[in-house]
């Protein structure tokens, strides 16, 4: 199941995110949450977790992800093979009681 909570700002995203996913982790589902807004780093805060290093480093970057991408006409695939949750280094996100928490801003 995949779930994405989207809006104008101010009306309860984060919340509503945070909500969801302990909701889900409680019942025993493997929830992952990634942040995307760079307008608002209070996510993790709501999810009682420290913020993880930006995954977009693992690929040298924001700006080296954006020269690919253009430099592709939007096309470049940054893995060759299906990613699960548990492929992601440990260094990208945060953990807490069933709830993983990574950090993609472009």
């Amino acid at each position: 199941m995949k779930i994405t909570v989207c809006g104008k700002g101010g009306c309860g995203k984060s919340t509503v995110t945070s909500l969801l996913a302990k909701a889900l982790a409680r019942r025993g589902k493997e929830t992952l949450v990634i942040d995307s807004d760079e307008s608002n780093y209070g996510l993790h805060r709501q999810l009682g977790m420290k913020l993880p290093r930006d995954f977009t480093d693992y690929f040298g970057g924001k700006q080296n992800v954006l020269n690919d991408m253009m430099l592709s006409k939007f096309t470049h695939q940054f893995f060759e093979e299906t990613w699960t949750i548990d492929d992601i280094p440990e260094d990208y996100y945060s953990l807490k009681d069933g709830v993983k928490l990574m950090i993609f801003r472009m």
